[in-house]
């Protein structure tokens, strides 16, 4: 070849001196350099921009048809004057066209990629399409943003800048759109189940149940759409998609605002609806049945699993616990007007049974046998009953040592372990469930009240003004305002009648009674 050529050329020695030697040497040698450009310039890289900027750099002008560009052509560009810079120009064309197949794969992934929906189902009643999934779509985006980022930083891209450019606002405009898209129809099936499945919802709102019926015919015609064209680059690049999927979705915003403005003067009206989640609240105030609210009472009230309904469910008679343990309201409350009315007159007409039970059970405490009242009585009246009559017995002890009876204090601890003893006797006897419960609860109170009593008897604790009788929870019969007072210290709160049926006790601590005073 060539090399050959130039071995045997220097190899003429004698002949160097002639002036054509150099001439010959030097043609040769241009010839050997320009071939491995001439391969560089065979590159499938190079497009008719880098073939102009060769025109440029050799300052020749040559028609690129391949029947009148010759390799005379090429060797008249004399390309080994212009080594690096045709180096140049083929490595940014390799470059270029990496990033120009990159751009090709992005448009071929882009072009196939189609959105998974499914028919939405209530019941047997087709309600229309709605999006499945789209995590990978999201997963695609952000890569597919990355090597746009890539393109945008590499010194190569100005061929594309235009073309890269669009494409970052497409994968933006898809980006955004998904996102519009997949809240919309969250909010869609929220307030569809709401506003459709609901005729009292609708009476009551109505201005927001029109509105939602124009978003239900402009969402069902956007996914009619998309059901027969699932692409998601022309879904999502659809004339005005975004725009409306906007105002869908600040509509939807409205109706959802005006719902918990709605829920919001329910829970106002009857508080303990506050316990309970939006979901539940629309449950209960979208039916005309009474008995809807049975499973949410354990979360409106503290121990209360469900209430008792009069015949035909007309009025409520009276609460039932999470143990069975009952009562009845000594005025049934009719079930008349909105839910929010009569469950109030419930809760109110709870406090007023349950203080006259406890009014009655107070007083036959210290009428009947201690073991027959227990029996007799509801559990928390049992509770409270049981502390009453041991504050007034403490303070009276007080009387008594003041009195002159040293012994007093003494006496009454004995009678205190003896209950405790009769008590132990009962539990092991044969006792009803509830009825075991109660025994169990009032042990815990009872022992806590020896424990303290023999504390006095310890410390020698002789009058109530002293801080360690102060100290305690004590429970009071006012008789001024005829009702349970409770005191601890300075602090003094009325009892609040709020049915507990048979709950458990914890065992009551110095830590406790320290959480008490707090």
């Amino acid at each position: 070849g060539t090399q050959d050529v130039l071995t045997k050329l220097h190899k003429l020695k004698h002949l160097k001196s002639l002036p054509v030697f150099e001439l010959v040497e030097k043609d040769v040698q241009g010839f050997f350099n320009s071939l491995p450009l001439m391969k560089d310039l065979k590159s499938e890289a190079l497009r008719k921009r880098h073939w102009g900027e060769l025109m440029e750099v050799t300052g020749q002008s040559f028609d690129m048809d391949p029947k009148t560009f010759t390799l005379g052509s090429m060797f008249a560009m004399q390309l080994h004057k212009f080594g690096d810079q045709i180096g140049k120009i083929c490595n940014a064309a390799v470059k270029e066209l990496t990033i120009e197949s990159e751009l090709k794969k992005l448009g071929d992934v882009w072009r196939e990629q189609r959105f998974s929906i499914a028919k939405y189902m209530k019941g047997t009643e087709d309600r229309g399409w709605v999006l499945r999934a789209t995590e990978e779509i999201n997963v695609l985006l952000e890569d597919m943003g990355l090597n746009l980022q890539s393109m945008m930083a590499s010194p190569f891209v100005r061929p594309f800048l235009t073309e890269v450019r669009a494409w970052e606002q497409r994968l933006s405009l898809i980006g955004e759109c998904i996102e519009v898209w997949m809240l919309v129809q969250r909010k869609w099936m929220y307030l569809e189940s709401i506003f459709v499945g609901s005729d009292d919802i609708r009476l009551q709102l109505p201005q927001e149940a029109k509105r939602f019926d124009a978003i239900d015919v402009a969402w069902a015609k956007i996914m009619n759409e998309t059901a027969k064209n699932t692409s998601v680059l022309e879904a999502c690049s659809a004339d005005g998609r975004l725009a409306t999927l906007q105002s869908l979705s600040e509509q939807l915003e409205t109706c959802q605002k005006s719902l918990s403005e709605y829920l919001d003067t329910k829970r106002c009206a009857f508080p303990r609806f506050f316990f309970i989640s939006d979901d539940e609240l629309l449950s209960i105030l979208g039916t005309s049945d009474p008995t809807c609210v049975q499973e949410h009472m354990l979360k409106l009230f503290d121990n209360c699993a469900q209430l008792k309904f009069g015949r035909g469910n007309k009025s409520v008679v009276g609460m039932v616990s999470s143990e069975k343990e009952t009562f009845d309201f000594r005025t049934p409350v009719p079930i008349e007007g909105a839910v929010e009315s009569w469950m109030t007159a419930v809760e109110g007409e709870m406090r007023r049974t349950l203080f006259q039970i406890t009014k009655e059970g107070a007083f036959y405490y210290a009428k009947l046998a201690r073991g027959k009242w227990i029996l007799d009585n509801l559990g928390m009246v049992t509770l409270v009953g049981s502390q009453v009559w041991w504050t007034w017995e403490t303070e009276d002890v007080f009387r008594r040592v003041r009195d002159g009876n040293k012994h007093a204090m003494k006496e009454f601890a004995a009678k205190l372990t003896s209950q405790l003893g009769d008590l132990t006797t009962q539990v092991r006897s044969e006792l009803s469930n509830e009825a075991r419960k109660k025994v169990n609860a009032l042990i815990i109170i009872d022992v806590h009240a020896r424990d303290i009593i023999d504390t006095f008897v310890r410390d020698s604790i002789m009058d109530a003004r002293e801080f360690a009788w102060e100290s305690q929870l004590r429970f009071y019969w006012d008789r001024s305002q005829d009702d349970i007072v409770i005191k601890q210290c300075s602090g003094a709160f009325k009892y609040g009648y709020e049915y507990m049926g048979l709950n458990g006790r914890l065992v009551i601590t110095a830590l406790t009674d320290r959480c008490y005073m707090t």
